[in-house]
């Protein structure tokens, strides 16, 4: 590490000397490159001098070819440039006060010939004006006379005054007021007569609306009965329990009984216990005899197997036959029902097969029938929505349109309706246009009146006719000068004006309605179309609802029939298999019978004894006859206890069988009480459409007597409304031309005509005087923009002779500077600096590259130099320490493995200690348990043997139950009965609870006498008795027995140690029922 450390020192001091020596490099490197930077300065110089001289040259040349060169020197170009600026400024003040004046006179003009417009208009309009007012005149009294022969008005016939036409309005006034009321009655007579008709209509409406919610109810009503009764066959469907099953069940159970019973009796007449008892004296007188005897009883036997195997078959052959009878006589009717009544077992399954194939498809037809309705109804009920939509679309249309056009007219004229909209509009129209032309013609006609004032005053007479009046004519000259007066009225012309905008406005608000009167005009035809389709597609709707009510009820039907044959195939298939089986059976036993007749005649087990009887074979008659009843008691008994067994099971089976059935009688009620309320609605349903089918012929009926009705009553109104309309059209044309001919008069129409004459002959003059001075500034304007172009041309050849002599200046002190810097040779100098640079810049890199490479080995040595030195603080620094205290660890640790050790073995010697001697107390207990219980002498003993088995260097025990016989043992396992295994579990766990068991005192036994005899089972219930007598002082002793042989309980004597005990059974809905009782009921 020392070396390496001397050697990073020496490059450090390397590094240190490249690094100043790349300082010195770069100073001089600066040197260089600022004194080139000064050479540059004159070099760009030179370069900006030349741009500039080749610049001013182009500038110059340009200017040469452009100017006009004058010989005048400097001064005097200046002097004249200062003068021609005076003389323009002089010019261009000239010529805008010829442009102001020029401005002034066409203002002037403009006006004049504005004003001379306005009165040529009002011209025209004083002249169209007098046309009219004798016009209105005459059309005033042909109106008058033609209304009066109308309505018979008398008095009117030649010409009128004045007195005549205002009594002539009054008469017409009261008229129209008669026909108003008259069409108000009548109003009132119509609404009287719809509300009759609309009140029945409402009626039968109702009537409607009440059965089509019984209607609906129903369905909704059926719809829940039909998912009710979905759910009710689904859960009959999970039920496999039928009669024919319970049927056989409670035969299989009577027969099971009838067989137990022979049993029984059997075993009672057998008297085997005496009689084996008798034969075992008689075993050592007749050993010798043994062999022989035993080789005929196996062939007697396997001839009585046979035999019982034939026997077997005969009965399992007719159990099938009864099986098939009772689910033939359960099932008969259903099944006649579905298949018909010359059915047979044979032929049942595809006679089934057939009805449900035609049933599966009479159901798709009904589907597919249903769907083809239900396509059909959608489609309807698709136009009748669209129909709808388009018919409520249009009415909200035509209502928005009446109420558009009834609020316009409602300005005009209350209580108007829309019928009067095209009349209302004429009459606008015509109002509009008289006001119009009553206001163009006003200042005539105030002119006029003037006139007529004026002749009135002086000479007393009328201007219009040339009468004249007497001074005893006071009161017409009175009346002639008040209408005079009335016609110069300055406020006639602001009202007409007043008048003219209201009306105007009044019609720009009836035309902006005319497209919503001209939409409302074609909606009221469309309508009535609209509704009847509406209806049409509403019946067309009704019917296919209807006809797809009627489907469904089919296809509802259809599904319930085969639901119906869905749950018989379970029947049918059990029929089926029962006759499959029958026929086995049958073959079965004629393959039996066909082996046992050629197989010959063979003798059974009493002429097997009368042979040794009669040849004195007694000894294995004896034996036989010994092992026989050994066998055959044996055989009874696990026949008995495999019957009780089944019998318990077939009881459960029956019990379960008879919930089952009950829950499914139950549900077949509930759901042919659905089903009868489904009739009922559908009675209901049906009366609704009878009802509804009376109502709708009704309701059209009402429909169109209240349409009649409105149609006559509107027709009525239309007469008198015609009338109203017809009068006051008269009252407002008279009133319009009223109102005209007195406007006319009041704004003096005839002496406007004169004064405006007058006023345009003087506006002609003032134009044409205009229109010359107009013409004299025009002509100085030109001759001033003319002098003022000139003088700007030559303002500007002056200014580019003096910037041409300015450049000339400038180029000869450009040539100047620029041969003085060329003979400096900056260029050279430049270029030979940057050399010097260069080369330096060189070294530098070099330098730069020799100290990056001394600085790289000198990082690289001081890693290595870290690394050792972080390894000898880890690794290093404390390994004495470290080293003694691993070595005091490895010996305590060796120390303690040792004593462990020995602990271990002597742990494992007392365990095994304490294991032999719980298994030498549990074999004592359970071989004082096995002979005090087992009645037997095949066994004298059984104990639990354990191997131990250490191959793995675990200590494992293979635990193995053995029974001893004249001091040999053998594994029990394969080589005893199912008794000798339920005592031998019985015992076992009785003797572990008894040596392990001490501070727990709970046993418990599940079923402890399956399999066991009445000896054993006596036996179990003594030995059961001395062990609570002996452990009933224990105070936490509890024994818990869970059995069904109630004789076993007896044999044990629980009288004397409980009052009570729990029995366990289910009640009529298959619950299980826990229930306490007395220990008396037992004995």
């Amino acid at each position: 590490m020392r070396s390496l450390q001397d050697e990073i020192e020496a490059a450090r001091q390397k590094c240190e000397e490249i690094s100043a020596e790349m300082e010195e490099t770069q100073e001089r490197i600066r040197d260089k490159h600022e004194q080139a930077n000064s050479f540059l300065q004159i070099v760009q110089s030179l370069e900006n001098k030349r741009e500039q001289l080749e610049y001013r040259q182009d500038a110059v040349n340009e200017l040469k070819q452009t100017i006009d060169e004058l010989h005048e020197d400097d001064r005097a170009l200046e002097d004249s440039l200062g003068q021609y600026d005076q003389s323009m400024q002089r010019l261009q003040q000239e010529a805008e006060q010829n442009k102001k004046q020029y401005n002034e006179l066409q203002k002037e003009l403009a006006e004049s010939q504005t004003q001379l417009n306005a009165k040529l208009a009002e011209q025209g309009r004083h002249q169209s004006d007098k046309d009219k007012y004798e016009r209105q005149l005459q059309t005033r009294v042909e109106l008058i006379h033609e209304t009066a022969d109308k309505y018979n008005f008398r008095g009117f016939d030649e010409d009128l005054s004045e007195q005549q036409v205002k009594a002539f309005n009054d008469r017409l006034q009261k008229l129209l007021e008669e026909k108003k009321r008259d069409l108000g009655r009548l109003q009132k007579d119509n609404s009287a007569d719809l509300d009759k008709a609309t009140n029945v209509i409402t009626q039968l409406e109702g009537r409607k609306a009440a059965k089509t919610q019984d209607r609906v109810s129903a369905k909704q009503r059926m719809s829940a009965i039909d998912k009710r009764v979905m759910v009710l066959q689904n859960e009959s469907s999970a039920i496999s329990v039928d009669e024919g099953a319970k049927a056989l069940l409670d035969g299989q159970l009577e027969e099971l009984g009838g067989r137990l019973a022979r049993l029984h009796q059997e075993t009672e007449q057998a008297n085997w216990d005496s009689r084996i008892t008798e034969e075992n004296e008689k075993q050592w007188q007749l050993e010798a005899e043994n062999d022989k005897l035993g080789r005929e009883l196996i062939e007697c036997t396997r001839l009585a197997s046979e035999r019982a195997q034939l026997d077997y078959r005969k009965k399992e052959l007719a159990e099938r036959k009864r099986k098939l009878e009772t689910l033939t006589n359960t099932w008969k009717p259903k099944l006649s029902n579905a298949v018909g009544s010359d059915w047979e077992p044979d032929t049942l399954e595809s006679q089934f097969q057939t009805v449900v194939k035609q049933q599966t498809r009479s159901v798709e037809d009904a589907r597919k029938h249903r769907e083809q309705s239900r396509h059909k109804q959608q489609k309807v009920e698709y136009r009748l929505k669209n129909a709808k939509d388009t018919l409520e679309q249009k009415t909200q249309e035509s209502a928005k349109c009446k109420r558009d056009v009834t609020d316009a007219l409602t300005i005009v004229r209350d209580n108007a309706i829309i019928e009067d909209y095209s009349e209302e509009v004429s009459a606008l129209e015509s109002n509009v246009e008289e006001l119009r032309n009553e206001l163009s013609l006003f200042d005539a006609l105030v002119d006029y009146y003037k006139k007529c004032k004026r002749m009135l005053e002086t000479k007393k007479k009328c201007l219009l006719c040339d009468r004249g009046f007497e001074e005893s004519q006071r009161a017409s000259i009175d009346r002639l000068q008040a209408k005079i007066e009335k016609s110069l009225n300055p406020n006639g012309k602001v009202e007409t004006e007043k008048d003219l905008k209201e009306a105007s406005d009044s019609l720009e608000k009836l035309r902006s309605v005319r497209s919503s009167y001209d939409t409302y005009e074609r909606l009221t035809q469309e309508l009535p179309g609209l509704r009847e389709e509406v209806k049409s597609i509403e019946s067309e709707f009704d019917t296919l609802e209807r006809q797809l009510e009627e489907q469904e009820a089919n296809l509802a039907t259809e599904e319930e029939k085969q639901r119906d044959l869905d749950d018989l195939s379970r029947t049918v298939l059990n029929i089926s298999q029962v006759v499959k089986d029958i026929k086995d059976s049958e073959n079965q036993v004629d393959r039996i019978t066909s082996q046992q007749a050629s197989g010959g005649m063979a003798r059974s087990a009493d002429e097997i004894h009368e042979l040794q009887a009669s040849v004195g074979e007694q000894l294995r008659g004896v034996k036989s006859r010994v092992a026989t009843l050994t066998t055959d008691r044996q055989r009874v008994r696990d026949h008995i206890s495999s019957l009780e067994l089944e019998k318990s099971e077939l009881r459960n089976q029956i019990n379960s069988a008879s919930g089952q059935l009950e829950r499914k009688k139950d549900i077949q009620t509930q759901i042919q009480s659905l089903k009868d309320d489904q009739l009922q609605q559908r009675e209901i349903i049906q009366r609704a459409d009878a009802d509804l089918e009376t109502i709708e012929p009704e309701m059209a009926e009402a429909k169109s007597a209240r349409d009649e009705t409105l149609r006559q009553g509107r027709a009525k109104e239309q007469v008198v409304v015609g009338q109203r309309d017809e009068v006051s059209s008269s009252i407002s044309e008279l009133r319009m031309i009223d109102s005209d001919i007195q406007g006319y008069i009041d704004r003096g129409g005839p002496g406007n005509l004169a004064s405006n004459q007058r006023a345009i002959v003087n506006l002609e003059t003032a134009i044409n005087s205009s229109k010359k001075e107009v013409d004299n500034v025009t002509k100085r304007a030109n001759k001033l923009r003319e002098e003022t172009d000139n003088g700007d041309r030559k303002r500007k050849n002056i200014s580019d002779n003096i910037n041409y002599r300015k450049h000339l200046r400038a180029l000869d002190t450009l040539r100047e500077e620029i041969k003085n810097l060329e003979h400096r040779n900056a260029h050279e100098d430049y270029e030979r600096l940057q050399g010097d640079a260069r080369q330096l810049e060189n070294r530098s890199n070099r330098l730069v590259a020799e100290r990056g490479s001394v600085m790289g080995t000198m990082k690289t040595k001081d890693e290595e130099l870290g690394r050792l030195l972080e390894e000898w603080e880890t690794f290093y620094k404390d390994a004495k320490h470290k080293y003694r205290e691993s070595h005091i660890r490895v010996e305590t640790t060796k120390a303690a493995i040792e004593d462990l050790a020995q602990f271990g073995s002597a742990v494992d010697k007392a365990v095994m200690q304490f294991h032999s001697m719980k298994m030498a107390e549990v074999n004592r207990i359970a071989g004082e348990l096995w002979q005090s219980t087992y009645q037997g002498t095949d066994i004298d003993t059984i104990l639990i043997r354990s191997d131990n088995e250490s191959s793995t260097g675990k200590r494992n025990y293979n635990y193995r139950l053995c029974m001893v016989k004249q001091d040999t043992e053998m594994d029990m396992r394969g080589r005893c009965s199912a008794g000798q295994k339920v005592l031998a579990s019985i015992i076992i766990r009785l003797a572990l609870a008894e040596s392990f068991g001490v501070n727990c005192g709970l046993i418990a036994l599940d079923e402890p006498t399956t399999n066991l005899d009445r000896d054993n089972i006596k036996s179990l219930a003594e030995s059961l008795h001395k062990i609570i007598q002996t452990r009933q002082a224990q105070s936490n002793f509890q024994l818990i027995v869970i059995t069904h042989d109630e004789d076993f309980l007896r044999h044990m004597r629980c009288s004397d140690f409980c009052d009570s005990f729990f029995r366990v059974k289910r009640d009529e809905r298959q619950n299980s029922v826990i229930s306490r009782e007395s220990i008396t009921k037992i004995f």
